[in-house]
């Protein structure tokens, strides 16, 4: 029956189709079962609703939007769409932020929603003001911020009633000039306009081609995940551009290339935590230390981390660690003691709830993406797998997941699969990769052909971009709603 669908007339197409088609059916009835039997299995009450109640209809439009791009003429070419898009992501780039801007206001309501948003942006309007903390009257701490909050989300002082947030504060210093400006809702949309143009060149820089490049920003583009971030007030977007031009920075590395990547790198791992940049670097900085004049290039990376590091790392661990001792008697020591007390309780080994809490994850990275963009990122690692570029996309992709499983914390709210988003990068890249000629095959010199499965992944993107997005866009709408009629 496939063999006579207009569209999934080659061998390729089929089995994208088939993957597809069967892996999404698959989380569908997964999603399903999980809700009908009501157990949690000791996941986050909200995570759990997010999986099987907005992502179950989720699904069900993936299958729909396959069903769709099935029917798309084989002969329908879209290379003069990719071809524009490689010559113009500035255009693409400043749009993205128009739109983005306008969906922080009327989808997400400039409303910080979840606390992992809020502690940034109470952060940055406390920089804004110019100072470190914000101050609260000392009886009312506890009527203002939960108990459970305190020295998690915010540090406080009962001493004094000083609040910062428990987060390490690079995110709250990229939002602070727009909430000084009065536009905090503008900032995840400028930075994910600038990803888009990150993504862009990373590509071409790999390929060398202006229709590779430009499919892997609108493979992105298209991806829900990246515009309900963008939306947000989760740092999220901040780690994916910052590790995006990590790597861009990388692939032909310099001593000033280097040394950037380290001082950039110093931000991404002082954005809220530290975890997702390691995850992403350490395969990078393995490559460049067994590269010749690695070492040379690794002090120059090295010089790079430093300043930042200690300023905004562990400077600002010590300021915590010092807040929420004040006016105990307890000695600067104490303090940081418990502080890597805090640190050492982040890791253990995974937890039955863990691993399913991760899988799931993982049926969300699938979910809010294009359909089928983890399974032509697999082709295209495998098509690309002599490509050193490309196996250190795909090693800090699966470094990150190997990674989070060592972390029980689990991520409560989120849109998508938060703890990969830093990683994201590597989909687009390498599923790009997949439809692109990769250095020694035979043939045109052109990056891909015009065929059926060229047309029918280009139909899904364009598809998702509509209605995948569509669909999320009022999930979220609707989310955001029902949290603001519970303030008084």
């Amino acid at each position: 029956m496939l063999s006579n669908l207009p569209v999934a007339r080659s061998t390729s197409a089929r089995a994208l189709l088939l993957a597809t088609a069967v892996i999404t059916a698959g989380i569908l009835l997964w999603a399903h079962f999980l809700l009908l039997r009501g157990d949690l299995h000791d996941l986050e009450p909200i995570f759990f609703a997010l999986f099987t109640v907005f992502d179950y209809p989720a699904a069900v439009c993936a299958l729909l939007i396959l069903l769709t791009a099935v029917f798309v003429p084989g002969r329908l070419s879209f290379r003069p769409l990719l071809c524009w898009l490689g010559d113009h992501p500035g255009i693409v780039a400043a749009v993205t932020a128009v739109v983005l801007c306008a969906g922080t206001l009327m989808i997400y309501q400039n409303h910080p929603l979840s606390m992992d948003e809020y502690a940034p942006f109470f952060q940055s309007q406390a920089f804004a003001a110019g100072h470190l903390t914000g101050r609260f009257p000392t009886p009312l701490l506890n009527w203002l911020i939960p108990e459970h909050f305190q020295d998690f989300f915010l540090d406080v002082s009962h001493a004094t009633g000083e609040v910062a947030s428990g987060y390490w504060p690079s995110f709250a210093l990229l939002l602070t000039p727009f909430t000084w400006l009065g536009i905090p809702w503008a900032c995840n949309p400028v930075i994910s306009a600038l990803t888009l143009v990150a993504v862009h060149r990373l590509a071409y820089k790999i390929f060398g081609d202006r229709e590779s490049a430009g499919l892997a920003l609108l493979l992105t583009l298209a991806s829900p995940v990246f515009f309900a971030n963008g939306i947000s007030y989760y740092s999220m977007p901040a780690h994916l551009l910052a590790n995006t031009v990590y790597a861009l920075l990388l692939v032909q590395p310099t001593n000033r290339k280097a040394f950037a990547a380290g001082v950039l790198g110093s931000v991404a791992l002082t954005l809220h935590n530290p975890v997702p940049h390691m995850l992403f670097a350490l395969p990078w900085l393995v490559w460049i230390g067994k590269r010749e004049h690695g070492l040379r290039l690794l002090c120059w990376v090295s010089a790079g981390y430093l300043p930042l590091c200690l300023l905004l790392g562990v400077g600002w661990f010590w300021f915590s660690g010092h807040l929420m001792h004040e006016g105990m008697n307890a000695t600067a020591s104490a303090g940081a003691t418990d502080a890597l007390q805090r640190v050492s309780v982040a890791f253990g080994f995974p937890s039955s709830a863990t691993l399913l809490a991760r899988l799931i994850g993982l049926a969300k990275v699938w979910l809010w993406a294009v359909p089928g963009l983890l399974v032509l990122a697999g082709a295209g690692a495998w098509k690309w797998r002599h490509d050193a570029r490309c196996q250190l996309l795909l090693a800090s992709a699966l470094l990150t997941l190997v990674g989070y499983l060592f972390v029980p914390a689990g991520q409560g709210h989120g849109w998508g699969f938060r703890y990969f988003h830093s990683a994201w990068v590597a989909l687009p890249i390498l599923a790009a990769a997949a439809l692109t000629r990769s250095p020694g095959m035979k043939g045109p010199t052109r990056a891909f052909e015009d065929d059926d499965s060229h047309t029918f992944v280009l139909a899904c993107v364009l598809l998702t971009l509509i209605a995948g997005v569509g669909l999320r866009a009022q999930q979220i709408h609707e989310f955001v709603s029902d949290d603001l009629t519970q303030l008084p």
